[in-house]
């Protein structure tokens, strides 16, 4: 199967509300591997390198969750940044956990889309601004205004790999390239760069109090949203498996929280 077609099956199946396991015949892939982040990012995912925490965060509830749903087992693995594209696209993972959609992601691995293309938010698992950050103390010597950042010397930390890398080189500035989210957040504290560029899905919101203070530069500069792609080759062959394990994710995302359904757009 293609991956256009597999994308129409789960397209048409969750839009007029089919159980897609009865329309399509689920059954769980095996092997199964999902790969993480390595890096802990609290209270979202806990532990660093290839173990987890105890307990080890909400997108590894999400995932058993969903997969419990389903009545199927899989094995959940950590990798680094820069491998967690890589590892799915090559198919040495079958899917990739909480990846915010760009276009050079989407052209090596396969999100929910919507049937123009462009990714659906509604089955989007959570959501964040990206924006600059600067130290509080030092907040009157950056300046941005939505479109222009000065002065022009102005030195930015980013996470290579990360989705912030794009946006900022598309911009032009001087950039400082960071392992993680924590390490550009490090130098940012410790006034190695000027400023850091990063998703605030990084940061506590206690977190941005601890000396020296740091704070978002308005307006942001994108909205991002989150998913949990797949291998292209996975997804034409699993179609009706990943429909399902899509939507139970994203319920188990949203939760009680007051939130659009996860339904088609």
């Amino acid at each position: 199967m293609s991956l256009r077609t597999a994308l129409r099956t789960i397209g048409i199946a969750l839009m007029v509300g089919l159980p897609v396991a009865a329309s399509a015949g689920l059954s769980c892939p095996q092997p199964l591997r999902i790969v993480f982040l390595d890096k802990s990012m609290p209270p979202m995912l806990e532990g660093d390198g290839a173990s987890f925490g105890d307990p080890p965060g909400q997108f590894v509830a999400w995932a058993r969750q969903a997969l419990r749903q389903l009545g199927c087992d899989a094995q959940l693995l950590r990798v680094p940044q820069r491998r967690l594209v890589v590892e799915t696209a090559q198919g040495h993972a079958d899917i990739t956990f909480y990846l915010a959609y760009n276009s050079d992601r989407a052209a090596q691995l396969a999100y929910p889309e919507r049937r123009s293309g462009e990714p659906d938010p509604r089955l989007a698992l959570g959501s964040t601004p990206v924006s600059l950050y600067v130290r509080a103390d030092r907040r009157d010597r950056v300046h941005w205004d939505g479109r222009t950042l000065t002065p022009a010397e102005t030195r930015v930390g980013i996470v290579g790999g990360g989705i912030e890398e794009p946006l900022a080189r598309a911009a032009g500035w001087p950039l400082e390239l960071a392992l993680n989210h924590a390490a550009s957040v490090a130098k940012l504290r410790r006034g190695q760069v000027d400023a850091a560029l990063l998703p605030g899905i990084t940061f506590h919101a206690e977190a941005l109090a601890l000396a020296p203070a740091l704070v978002a530069l308005q307006p942001p500069l994108t909205q991002v949203f989150f998913f949990a792609p797949v291998n292209r080759g996975f997804l034409s062959r699993h179609p009706a498996f990943v429909a399902q394990f899509w939507q139970r994710l994203c319920e188990a995302a949203r939760g009680d929280r007051d939130t659009p359904s996860c339904s088609r757009s």
